[in-house]
């Protein structure tokens, strides 16, 4: 499975975890940064053995929980939706200045995923 299918994939599987009838809500910029530590959601960069894949990951978690934000907040003033990216710009920021400040051994970013059926 090529790597664009693999990031739509996770894409959808995060959006169909989220509940679209609450919207409104700006994110809390230190839950943005436990969970893309933590690894939420599973994107393709998780099964990347290299040392720029935890980077790579924080990236697209940015880009997979941006794009179900704006979704979630489609109704929302352009205000608003500006304001829900800047924290999520800010989170990937911060993620990236732990992960940098780590030795890669001690990254959180190290989770145990079944290998995918053929």
């Amino acid at each position: 499975m090529k790597d664009t299918d693999k990031f739509i994939r996770a894409y959808h599987d995060f959006k169909e975890s989220v509940d679209f009838a609450k919207s409104g809500f700006l994110p809390d910029l230190d839950n943005l940064v436990w969970m893309l530590l933590m690894g939420i959601p599973s994107v393709p960069a998780d099964d990347d053995p290299s040392e720029r894949a935890p980077m790579a990951a924080v990236d697209q978690r940015i880009s997979i929980l941006k794009a179900v934000f704006v979704e979630v907040n489609r109704d929302q003033e352009d205000e608003f939706i500006d304001r829900g990216l800047l924290k999520y710009d800010q989170a990937g920021k911060m993620a990236k200045i732990m992960l940098k400040n780590t030795k890669p051994e001690q990254h959180p970013i190290v989770i145990e995923r079944e290998a995918p059926a053929p």
